[in-house]
């Protein structure tokens, strides 16, 4: 049996258990690899670094949400309907991957100067500059939009990361009923 992929798997979502939990600059590599049970040379071996495992964790989690992302914001020509697909689609997915959605929230807040925040910052931009390409288009349709798409896409992707926050926190019950609330708002101050 190839214990490799089993040995990367599991340093991981070690990794990943430990940043979430404590923060990633405060965690230490002597911390993941004994939770494994490997030694650091190997650590090193498949990652490099720290830096390395963080954005191993970044890509493997990372990717999926960056493909429903840009699959959901796909635009039809009815900004509702993508934004309600996409407020359900990102909260979803942080309700499936609550310690990767609470990671990567916390690296993009992280001090510009730290590996953190290169990392989640990367992630931050590709995910609202999909978010920008929908209100770009969705500007077409509606003249008042235009120009704007960098701060809609921002503010959007903050609401959702906010109420994600407060959903994988249970904080709040995010009924059908409250995401209709949150989006139409959100709506209401684009149009007017």
């Amino acid at each position: 049996m190839d214990k490799v992929p089993e040995t990367k798997e599991r340093l991981l979502t070690t990794a990943l258990s430990i940043f979430s939990r404590r923060g990633y600059e405060t965690s230490s590599i002597q911390e993941i690899v004994n939770e494994v049970g490997i030694s650091k040379p190997t650590l090193y071996y498949y990652f490099g670094n720290k830096q390395g495992l963080l954005e191993a964790i970044a890509s493997e989690y990372g990717t999926p949400l960056l493909e429903l992302t840009t699959k959901t914001a796909k635009y039809e020509h009815n900004l509702v309907m993508n934004l309600t697909g996409l407020f359900r689609e990102i909260l979803s997915f942080a309700l499936r991957q609550r310690e990767f959605f609470r990671l990567f929230t916390s690296l993009f807040s992280a001090a510009p100067e730290t590996s953190a925040y290169t990392v989640g910052n990367g992630m931050r931009r590709r995910l609202t500059a999909i978010l920008e390409k929908l209100f770009e288009e969705a500007s077409q349709d509606h003249g008042n939009m235009r120009n704007r798409q960098q701060m809609y896409a921002e503010s959007f992707f903050g609401q959702i990361q906010t109420w994600a926050l407060l959903a994988i926190n249970d904080e709040i019950n995010l009924t059908e009923e409250l995401q209709f609330k949150i989006i139409h708002q959100y709506m209401h101050g684009i149009f007017s």
